[in-house]
């Protein structure tokens, strides 16, 4: 499949959204002030960033960076911006969504430089930002939760990075894994789930593109355990009704046994998605995640 005809794929399964926009009066009546940011990064990237900003900010106030998910494939919506604009309300922070580019326009390794370098400049910039730079959250939904991973593996190595915590859940964890092989011999029965894992394989083929899928930056499975136990005190969600949950426990019990302080919770309602998609399961999951945010910004 040429490169061309690899977009012309993506277009489609991006111009197809089961859960419908935010509705226009729901978007007016969100909180704050958004700015679109264009970061110039250590690394060479230029991160696209849409900034969401309550009306009055603290002095050295938190900065909350937001990876939304998609499958690698799709940008960022209207309900990530809700879920960026709930969590500013309610922690009173600055939020950054982070709009990183997508396959298969850009296959990996694209999207983690982006992710890497974003959070890298934070940090590098936190005093002309006004952030505390000890109160800087990484939080990462499906696709997201993976470039989260991905750059605290990275950090093994430069150091640059010391979030107060991270949040990752529903996230792709091993993408040499076949999505269909994730299945149980019963879901391997039903379209719905077979459909779903074609879809997944897709994405997974797309962001991948001819790299090695097992490097620890792609599969953060992968990682050895001298990696994983650098990462910070860990929020992990997983859905119960997702072929993903596996996948996603199985990396939070590869950080407890690399001695990391996790919290981990199925909602076992959920769906894919179910946080910003705001399907059964979302307000748990959001209020765990303040709850748990509220901890470490204390």
């Amino acid at each position: 499949m040429t490169l061309e005809e690899k977009i012309a794929m993506a277009n489609q399964v991006r111009s197809r959204d089961r859960f419908g926009p935010v509705s226009p009066e729901e978007l007016a009546a969100l909180p704050g002030t958004e700015t679109e940011l264009w970061i110039e990064t250590a690394n060479g990237c230029k991160v696209h960033v849409f900034e969401e900003r309550p009306d009055t900010l603290p002095e050295k106030a938190a900065l909350l960076l937001n990876f939304h998910g998609g499958g690698f494939i799709k940008g960022r919506t209207d309900r990530d911006r809700r879920y960026c604009c709930t969590l500013m309300e309610r922690l009173n922070c600055l939020v950054w969504d982070v709009d990183y580019c997508l396959a298969p326009e850009k296959a990996f390794p694209a999207a983690v430089h982006e992710s890497y370098g974003i959070a890298e400049y934070a940090f590098d910039h936190a005093a002309e930002l006004g952030v505390d730079p000890e109160k800087i959250i990484l939080a990462g939904h499906s696709a997201g939760g993976n470039l989260v991973a991905a750059a605290c593996i990275q950090n093994a190595e430069t150091h640059k990075l010391h979030p107060c915590c991270v949040l990752m859940e529903y996230f792709p964890v091993d993408n040499t894994v076949n999505p269909i092989d994730r299945l149980s011999p019963e879901l391997k029965q039903d379209p719905f789930w077979v459909k779903r894992s074609a879809t997944e394989k897709l994405y997974t083929d797309f962001y991948v593109g001819d790299a090695d899928p097992a490097q620890p930056l792609c599969s953060p499975i992968k990682a050895d355990e001298a990696a994983l136990s650098t990462f910070p005190d860990c929020l992990i969600l997983s859905a119960g009704e997702d072929s993903l949950r596996d996948d996603t426990e199985a990396f939070a019990l590869r950080l407890i046994k690399a001695g990391v302080c996790v919290t981990a919770q199925r909602i076992p309602e959920a769906m894919h998605g179910f946080t910003t998609n705001r399907t059964p399961g979302w307000e748990r999951a959001l209020d765990a995640h303040c709850k748990f945010f509220r901890e470490h910004l204390q």
